[in-house]
């Protein structure tokens, strides 16, 4: 499985805009673009999904710009992602148990469905402050250690 660049644009985006507003000011689309070095225009694409998830607000006027609906303490990555790619499905037919025809007798398919489980978990036991503020690979290798020793 591959993310797809509109999900880590969309990390990366919301990761600037959690770090650089304060006090309601907001941060405008082509600063996010110039400290993300992402294509402006392709930033614009994604900023719209995650206003329509309710996650980022748009703010007029001339020192207009974009705002975290809520705290970034709050905002779990799986909400970015998924506002960005719709849900996590590794393989269509845990969504949709019509697209295929061996579903009822399919010996993968609940390895596929914990594989699922697995990714969704992993984007939503963080959140967007711990991305933010840089916490995530020392959260990540502490979470590897107790897995690992879990299964010593």
């Amino acid at each position: 499985m591959k993310l797809s660049t509109r999900a880590r644009y969309a990390l990366r985006a919301m990761m600037v805009v959690a770090r650089d507003t304060h006090d309601g000011v907001p941060i405008n689309l082509a600063e996010v673009a110039d400290r993300t070095h992402l294509p402006r225009r392709y930033l614009e694409q994604v900023a719209i999904s995650l206003k329509n998830a309710g996650l980022l607000r748009a703010v007029a006027g001339k020192n207009g710009g974009h705002l975290l609906t809520r705290p970034a303490k709050d905002i779990k990555l799986g909400e970015i992602v998924e506002a960005t790619i719709g849900p996590i499905n590794i393989v269509e037919c845990l969504a949709d148990t019509e697209a295929c025809m061996l579903v009822e007798g399919c010996e993968c398919r609940s390895l596929y469905s914990m594989i699922n489980t697995s990714i969704r978990d992993a984007f939503n036991a963080f959140t967007l402050a711990d991305l933010a503020e840089r916490r995530v690979a020392g959260m990540v290798k502490q979470m590897t250690g107790t897995a690992l020793e879990a299964h010593r």
